[in-house]
């Protein structure tokens, strides 16, 4: 297959999937919700894959960690036997060739794996031959994050051989939802880690946050609903609703879920 990079974010309608699941600006909102939901522990990272492969149209979705301080164990995937995964974590991840080539990427990170590696070589490679060949998959859409040309995350969603291609939109809808997944994953690498500065300059906010703003996301941030949050600090569920609104304009956050999370590696507020 001959393809180019997708250097854009915009999504349009997906065509020529699997699957007959068209992400509209509603299921993207919530799928980023619940990226951000699974950075934070209130989401299983594997309801969200299954989300991603049924929205792509694919058969297998895996997340890899690869800056994770124990190789193994660090990849999360679907739809696949668990000693893939642990084979992957092992060895495979070490012989699989487009990480060799991934200082070839565009700007979003986003790209068909033919795109950095011919078919005609990657058919011929130990990893196609021993590992993908027997789970049935030929064909990935990728995501991978660097820092300083080091990867240090990835998704890709696969399919078999003898389903079509991926194209141009499910590119296009990878691209918007990647910086999602990229900044959840750090944060979430950064709860996790006692030692690693949980306030970093990018992720400052404009404007500190007030007591009131701080008190109405910690009860978000376990769990609670508006309506739970107003009971508990004695206010409306308008007013709490308008306090996590000003947070989320202050965090530069897209989601309420996004906000907690910021927050929280911020350490502005408690879990």
């Amino acid at each position: 297959m001959t393809g180019r990079f997708i250097g854009g974010s915009a999504v349009r309608p997906m065509a020529g999937v699997q699957s007959s699941a068209q992400p509209d600006e509603s299921t993207l909102a919530h799928l980023v919700g619940q990226i951000y939901d699974a950075a934070i522990g209130q989401e299983e990272w594997a309801v969200v894959l299954r989300r991603l492969s049924a929205m792509f149209g694919g058969t297998a979705a895996v997340l890899h960690r690869f800056r994770s301080p124990a190789r193994a164990g660090a990849s999360r995937a679907i739809n696949t036997d668990p000693i893939n995964i642990q084979l992957y974590d092992t060895h495979y991840h070490k012989t699989e060739p487009k990480l060799a080539v991934l200082s070839q990427l565009p700007a979003t990170g986003v790209f068909i794996d033919r795109m950095l590696v011919p078919e005609a070589r990657l058919t011929r490679t130990e990893y196609y031959n021993d590992f993908l060949v027997p789970q049935d998959l030929h064909s990935s859409l990728n995501w991978f994050g660097q820092r300083h040309g080091i990867p240090e995350a990835g998704l890709s969603l696969w399919r078999p051989r003898h389903w079509a291609d991926w194209g141009e939109e499910q590119a296009a809808v990878l691209s918007y939802l990647s910086p999602h997944v990229r900044r959840a994953m750090r944060l979430e690498q950064r709860l996790a880690t006692a030692d690693v500065p949980t306030v970093a300059v990018s992720l400052a906010p404009r404007k500190p946050l007030t007591a009131r703003e701080r008190d109405c996301l910690r009860w978000i941030a376990r769990g609670a609903s508006s309506k739970e949050a107003a009971r508990r600090l004695e206010l409306s569920a308008y007013t709490v609703n308008e306090y996590v609104a000003s947070a989320m304009r202050k965090l530069q956050a897209a989601s309420r879920s996004e906000a907690v999370a910021m927050a929280l590696a911020q350490g502005l507020i408690d879990g």
